[in-house]
């Protein structure tokens, strides 16, 4: 039993384990306190209620599986969060890729539409673009 209970402590900052008398069946409630709180799931506690003989056959593997299911929940938050961060790290770099390409001198002729490569239409002046070199401020009056 302390072999398992030292696994989950290990895993957690700490484990409260909790012991009372409802008439004649024993409630144990072994509560895990997160290091981070990534998953409220990690959080979640074991409670089992029992004769104190019942408990003394079953409360090792209840326990057991207990760890097994949250040792595997705390890989899958781990997994999650690598490839968040991946997905971020990689949005960041093709933003600063945009914005360097957007402050290039002549970079609406290289711009591209999509992720695949393809260059973009290029961006045609317009009349008053063309012909003045700012806003007619007589035209606003």
């Amino acid at each position: 039993m302390f072999a398992e209970l030292s696994t989950l402590v290990r895993a957690s900052e700490k484990v409260v384990l909790t012991l009372a008398m409802h008439g004649d069946a024993l409630s144990v409630v072994v509560m895990p306190v997160a290091k981070k709180a990534e998953d409220p799931a990690l959080a979640a506690p074991l409670a089992i209620s029992g004769s104190p003989e019942e408990l003394d056959d079953g409360f090792v593997e209840a326990l057991q599986s207990y760890v097994a299911t949250r040792r595997s929940l705390a890989e899958q938050v781990e997994a999650t969060n690598s490839i968040l961060e991946a997905a971020k790290a990689s949005q960041s770099t093709k933003a600063t890729k945009a914005l360097t390409k957007a402050a290039a001198p002549g970079s609406a002729a290289t711009e591209t539409d999509d992720d695949e490569g393809k260059p973009a239409a290029p961006v045609q002046p317009t009349e008053s673009q063309s012909s003045s070199a700012g806003t007619d401020l007589a035209s606003l009056l």
